[in-house]
This record gives C-alpha cells, structure tokens and sequence, in this order.
C-alpha cells in the first residue's frame, strides 16, 4: 500500500502495481496461537476456501475435516441474492453481468479483470480455473454487497432470510468477512457496488454502507461511527481506496488517529493560529512523538496497570475518534499522573478481528505496525484479573467476558509475533520514569491510607492540625523562655 504524501488526511491509496499481494495465507507461527481466529465457519469468501478445493482436501491450515458441507446454507443464501441483483437489474442473466464487470473495470483501469483480481493473492491459484475465479469474484462480490444492504435496511430481507432470521447469524459472518484468508479485491466489489447502484440511488458510499453494518460489532461500533464522520469531513476522500474489506476496518481504526496527529503537527507549527499555547505543550508533545513513530524495541515495556496506579498514577476512559489516542498527563509533585485510553469493547468476536489486523500488518509490508502497537502496550497493561477489574472499574474495558478470559485475550494476543517497530515508544518511557521515582509511590501510599474515605481524610486533617498547633505551642513557650 502507498500511501499519497500529499494527501491531507493519510486516506488516499493507490491501488495498482505497488499493490498486489495483499491477500494472504496466515502464517503458522501466528496460526498456532488459535487456528480458530483465522478460518472460516459459515462461508467462504473468495479462493483461499474455495468450495471445490474444500471438499476434495484439507485446506492448507484449515480445520481437519472441513468441507464443502460446511458452507452449504450460506452457498444456497449466495444464489438467492446473486438472483435478487439480477432480478432487480432488469432480469440480465449472470453471464451478461460478469461481461459488465469486466467491460468496466476495462475501462478504469489497467490490465484484464481476471488477472488484477488473481494479483491480490500471495499464491498461485492455477486450481481454480479462469471461468470458476471470474464467476466467484462476482457471485461473492453480490453477496457482501446485499448482505450489508439488508443489514442496514430490514425492508430488503425476504421474510425467510436464513441470515437475518437466526439470532447471531450476521455476527457470525461478520466472522468470517474479517478474516485476512476471506476477502475479496475491494476493486471487485466497488465495481459490482457501482453496477447495482442505480437500484438504491439514495444509498451512500460503499465504505459507508460496510461500516454502518459492521457497527453492530461491541469491538467496531466506536471506530466505525468515528470512521463515518471523518469520511463526511473530507468529501474528497476516494472511495476506491482500500485493497479489501478488512483494510478498510483497519483504516477505520487507524486513519482518525492520523488525522489528529496531523492537527497536532499543525498546531505545533502555528500555535497561536490552532489555539495551542505554551501550557498546552505536553499534550502537543505527546500527539507530536505518536506522530513521528519513534519505534524502539527496547522500550516497549510498562508496569501493569496495578503497579501503575501504585505509582499515584489513575486510569481515566476518554471518548476519542480512535481506540489508539492514548495520551498520559505527567501532572506536578503532589498531583495524580492520568493515563487517557480510550474505550474498547471486549466481546465474541474481538479476537478475530484483532489477530487479522496484527496477521496482515505482519505479512503485507504497506503497512506500518499501528494495530500490533496497540495490542502490545495493552497486553503489557493487563497481565492479571486484578489489572482488568481495575480497567473495567474505570470503564476502560468494556469486557464481555470474565476477568480471567479478558485478560488471557489480551496476553495472548502477539506471542510470538516478532515485533521491530513499536508506536508508544515515547508514552512508554514517560510511564516508566513516572514509576521509577518514589515521592509517587510514597504518594500514593498516603492517599490510600489516609485518604481512602471521609473519615480517614477527617481524621488525619484533625491530626495534622493537632500537631501544627502543638508544635506552635512549644514554639511560642521556647520563645518566651528564651526573651527571660
């Protein structure tokens, strides 16, 4: 993925030669951790689990066992849907809308539909044969699309909808859609979005459309409202520009916490303009080190979030546009230290989603390692069920799982994931230089215990007057003693 340098908010991506291979096997080293994260349940989303291939062999890293039998209520939904497209497209028959697709993508871009969509993939798919590939571009193309229209608008789901009449059937698809070996050229479906749109005119944008309906995920449901916003903000941004559906998540995440950053540059370069003044300097300091990615592998370590707090170091939950806009206020002498994190939904499909953000920032080297940065200062933050009661206390986590499970969640998250670049380089080393000096912790001590209620508070102001009076007392009678 290149990023534009001229763009203003970090959003355009130039999709063509420098992105092929972008679509990838999971590698063992992170599959072993859970093989469950990485494959399909309920549907198989482009040529890694192809049906065919499923139902004759294992699929390399796949379940044992799994096969075509797996896929079959799903299979059976795609044709309804595929046929529903058609019917709506004033019955043309799939034939004719597969030579429509070819002929625009022709006509957009360079080189043959078939071979720029092969391109993608970081492995040769010579199995599937020309004819089979093209048909299963479109037929899984059509069925994203209306599974998020109808996801979006009960008004377009058959009364007999297998999807939309099970209970969690949506969620367990979204599953599957988010798996880095499950998705689709995001050119094929924008294709197939602008053939089909003149039959929902009024609809919005196609990365609008997957984010409302990916919203109804606890662990999306920030990032994609704060996604939707920045993309109405900036009406220039390019529809066109993501290589598939879990980039466009990971965009959602990410993209937001960029474009602070660069107000923040902003501000740093013209302070009095952006209404950024002298006392407002550490926290413009500590957009501007996140902005600059100073990684350092050596650095990455913290103390956990209850020897923090041991440190007069309190946890405060923040609404950002960006689960990543962790910022820490050093405060003065006898002043709490606040951490500011963001809120983040624990719940069932939280691990998939992550490890395919981590798996695909590990294997595609377009990316930078924002996503593995996160997961890793949290996992550092988190190492007990205490560290999540206390996280979950301040509404930091919004946990949908035990203690013990969520915190296991966010241990397991990057082992053995080899990790060169780390992004909170700077709020790491500001943390640890916090803790390392005592006066907080013997702070911290005196709050607790003298501090922890009303009473203790009265009772040692009580003590404190008490001794200043006395020592006032003997004070005065040695003066007087002293003037005879």
């Amino acid at each position: 993925m290149s990023a534009n340098r001229k763009s203003k908010d970090y959003t355009v991506i130039n999709i063509g030669k420098k992105c092929k291979k972008c679509i990838f096997r999971v590698p063992n080293v992170l599959r072993r951790q859970n093989s469950e994260a990485y494959t399909p349940d309920v549907v198989s989303i482009g040529p890694f689990h192809y049906r065919e291939k499923r139902g004759k062999e294992e699929g390399k890293g796949g379940k044992e066992g799994k096969g075509e039998g797996d896929f079959q209520l799903v299979e059976r939904v795609k044709e309804s849907y595929v046929k529903e497209i058609l019917s709506d497209m004033k019955n043309i028959t799939l034939k004719e809308l597969t030579a429509e697709v070819i002929k625009l993508s022709d006509q957009k871009n360079e080189g043959a539909f078939e071979q720029r969509a092969r391109d993608f993939y970081a492995e040769p798919l010579d199995h599937i044969s020309s004819e089979d590939f093209i048909v299963m571009m479109i037929v899984d193309g059509c069925f994203l699309i209306q599974l998020f229209r109808k996801c979006n608008d009960p008004k377009l789901r058959a009364f007999d909808d297998p999807i939309f009449n099970m209970d969690c059937m949506f969620h367990f698809l979204c599953h599957d859609i988010l798996l880095l070996e499950n998705q689709l050229p995001w050119f094929v479906i924008h294709i197939l979005y602008d053939l089909t749109h003149d039959i929902y005119p009024d609809e919005a944008s196609l990365s609008t459309v997957i984010m409302k309906a990916l919203s109804i995920l606890p662990s999306l449901k920030q990032s994609c409202s704060s996604y939707n916003k920045h993309l109405r903000r900036h009406k220039h941004h390019s529809d066109i520009d993501y290589l598939h559906i879990l980039d466009l998540v990971r965009a959602s995440i990410v993209v937001p916490l960029r474009t602070i950053e660069e107000r923040a540059h902003k501000a740093a370069e013209n302070p009095e303009e952006h209404g950024v003044h002298s006392g407002n300097k550490d926290k413009r300091d500590n957009i501007k080190v996140v902005h600059e990615a100073i990684f350092d592998p050596d650095l990455h370590q913290i103390r956990t979030a209850t020897k923090l707090s041991k440190a007069d170091i309190k946890f405060r939950m923040v609404k950002k546009e960006s689960i990543m806009d962790i910022r820490f206020e050093e405060g003065g002498w006898f002043c709490n230290g606040i951490l500011e994190i963001p809120q983040l939904n624990v719940g069932m499909s939280s691990e998939t989603l992550f490890r395919n953000l981590i798996a695909i920032e590990q294997c595609y080297h377009g990316y930078s390692n924002e996503i593995t940065s996160y997961a890793i200062f949290m996992d550092n933050l988190i190492s007990s069920k205490e560290d999540m009661e206390l996280l979950g206390k301040e509404k930091i986590i919004g946990n949908w799982m035990s203690d013990e499970d969520g915190c296991k969640f966010f241990n397991n998250l990057y082992k053995d994931i080899p990790h060169n670049k780390f992004y909170y380089v700077e709020l790491c080393k500001k943390l640890n230089d916090r803790y390392r000096l005592k006066r907080y912790t013997w702070l911290a001590l005196l709050k607790m215990e003298k501090f922890s209620n009303p009473w203790r508070a009265l009772a040692f102001g009580v003590a404190i007057i008490a001794l200043t009076l006395t020592a006032w007392s003997s004070a005065n009678n040695i003066r007087v003693n002293w003037n005879k």
